[in-house]
């Protein structure tokens, strides 16, 4: 049981980084936006701005989940024990909401694509790749939580001796 306890606080860990990258993210770009609007700094330069908090962003995912990786090491031993009802109702709710999740980039990445005639192609492109990015992430943690939970379900049943 120590794996999904493990999990959980990774998941916690990168959750609070990744939300305090977010709120600094929004208080450096929330005023270049409302500069660019009051014409006080160019179009290139917001452009600019974003593009540089971006490469920013990718390098501090990199370093979180590094840092995820060396403080929460998985356990080498196979998952044995059998999970408690709590712990299985936790990782259910959390299957249910990454499946709307996923259900919920694909009608946005339906919806992105036919108004993508409004646009350039190359932000169209950009976009579906982005989307499509963001299905992947949840259908590779889908699978995985999937996985555990299958994997507690047969350390449940009783190993017939015979």
């Amino acid at each position: 049981m120590g794996e999904i306890a493990n999990y959980f606080a990774r998941e916690r860990y990168i959750k609070r980084r990744l939300s305090l990258l977010v709120l600094a993210g929004t208080a450096m770009l929330v005023p270049a936006v409302l500069a660019s609007a009051n014409g006080s700094i160019s179009r290139l330069a917001l452009e600019a701005a974003f593009g540089l908090y971006a490469a920013c962003v990718a390098v501090a995912v990199v370093f979180i989940v590094r840092g995820a990786r060396a403080r929460f090491p998985r356990s080498a031993s196979a998952m044995d024990e059998p999970l408690d009802d709590a712990t299985r109702k936790k990782l259910r709710r959390r299957l249910l909401f990454l499946q709307c999740a996923a259900g919920f980039y694909a009608v946005v990445l339906g919806h992105s694509l036919s108004q993508g005639r409004r646009g350039t192609w190359l932000q169209v492109l950009i976009g579906a790749a982005l989307y499509l990015l963001l299905e992947v992430a949840l259908i590779k943690a889908i699978r995985r939580l999937r996985l555990k939970l299958n994997q507690a379900a047969g350390a449940a049943t009783p190993v017939n001796p015979r």
